[in-house]
């Protein structure tokens, strides 16, 4: 589960069922596709390339202990089985489960930024022109090009 913000006691709520939770900044345009997918995919727009946290928000979403899509996985794992004693309960991972993982300026899992999704015709369209693929991070060899105020260090 990814939300925007959670108290401990609702991480200790989803963590006790088995689940997973992430906090996760969803800057204006990601947020209104995230909301819903079907009108934004069917607008024709690309799938927008999430922005990074304000500098005002980056403690949070960097911090394990509210489950920080930015914070170290093993950071998290560790914080996961302190909140489970302090609440009372043991930490158990989904065994059946591998979780998917989106990378931080992802709107959905499995679909790349700058992607074009036809609902009509059920495919997903990548840019192929370069600048496109620079600008939403497709081509990680020419990162220390910046093309947009929103990339990840």
């Amino acid at each position: 589960m990814e939300v925007q913000w959670a108290s401990e006691t609702a991480i200790a709520a989803v963590e006790r069922c088995g689940g997973r939770i992430r906090t996760a900044y969803y800057d204006i345009n990601s947020l209104e596709a995230a909301v819903n997918p079907q009108k934004w995919f069917l607008s024709g727009k690309p799938i927008p390339r999430r922005l990074a946290p304000p500098e005002s928000l980056l403690d949070y979403y960097t911090d394990p202990r509210n489950r920080g899509y930015l914070a170290d996985e093993m950071e998290i794992r560790q914080e996961e089985i302190n909140l489970g004693q302090l609440m009372g309960y043991n930490r158990e991972e989904a065994k059946d489960h591998e979780w998917e993982r989106k990378k931080p300026d992802q709107v959905f899992v499995g679909l790349e930024c700058g992607s074009l999704v036809s609902m009509a015709d059920r495919k997903v369209f990548l840019p192929t022109n370069p600048v496109l693929r620079r600008y939403y991070g497709l081509d990680k060899e020419n990162d220390k090009d910046i093309l947009a105020d929103h990339q990840y260090a």
